[in-house]
């Protein structure tokens, strides 16, 4: 999917300029995920990688040795410098598809959910501060997809055509 992942980038450097993200956590693509690397060499900001602990996510600067994570995608190594996922401002999400209300189809493990939420509870500056970001080609913004009361709404999505600003509504959550 390179060819999405340089428009999405594109866009996404736009809309980071635009929110004044300097920390941005992103995540390692696999499989036919738009990969959101592109975006570094195009937005200045400290940027992250996630690592898979138990059931969620801590955060980890780049650069950093990384290593390949059992269902194939690339996670800094174990033991690698961490950092208080609070300091986030951005985070950008992967899915296999979004419905335009903002939720997403992940891979079934609750990784994304999980942490997303506990950013929420634990970051001192409020529930807006750091805005959830899906990158997703168009033709995967689907209508409507079944979610439960554990699944994480995105503030935005962004495909390879435009960058959509979804309102969060607590009452779906």
């Amino acid at each position: 999917m390179p060819e999405y992942s340089e428009k999405m980038c594109g866009l996404l450097a736009s809309l980071l300029q635009g929110l004044e993200a300097r920390h941005v956590l992103l995540y390692s693509a696999f499989g036919s995920e738009p990969d959101p690397s592109g975006v570094t060499a195009l937005h200045r900001a400290q940027y992250y990688l996630p690592r898979t602990l138990d059931k969620t996510l801590t955060v980890h600067p780049l650069p950093a040795r990384l290593e390949r994570h059992p269902l194939g995608f690339l996670e800094p190594v174990k033991g690698s410098p961490a950092a208080s996922p609070t300091i986030l401002q951005a985070v950008i999400v992967p899915g296999l598809a979004f419905d335009k209300k903002g939720f997403r189809l992940g891979y079934g493990a609750g990784y994304y959910d999980r942490f997303l939420e506990g950013l929420e509870t634990t970051s001192p500056y409020g529930l807006n501060k750091a805005s959830r970001i899906g990158l997703v080609p168009e033709a995967l913004i689907l209508e409507r997809l079944p979610k439960d009361e554990w699944d994480q709404q995105m503030d935005y999505l962004i495909s390879e055509n435009r960058v959509i600003h979804v309102k969060r509504d607590r009452q779906l959550q």
